[in-house]
């Protein structure tokens, strides 16, 4: 199957939008549970914790994960009354 012009276009803008510090899902993984703690305390997200904001912005995989887990602690605190 082809891509589309649109489709072609937008993966030529995410490859040439990488960074050097750009995570993999892996990587991204890994620090997940931190970065969710930030989000959910509305604590700022240290410098150190940007390359998942980053990598989030465009991995699908990854955005899901991060919505399950995000939402999974939010019931969890919302039960417990906290």
């Amino acid at each position: 199957m082809a891509m589309t012009k649109d489709q072609t276009e937008t993966l030529i803008a995410l490859v040439t939008d990488t960074k050097e510090d750009t995570l993999d899902c892996d990587g991204c993984f890994e620090l997940m549970a931190e970065f969710v703690e930030y989000r959910l305390s509305n604590h700022q997200v240290p410098e150190a914790l940007r390359a998942v904001e980053r990598h989030l912005e465009q991995c699908l995989c990854c955005q899901d994960e991060y919505r399950a887990l995000l939402d999974g602690l939010r019931a969890i605190a919302a039960s417990s009354g906290d």
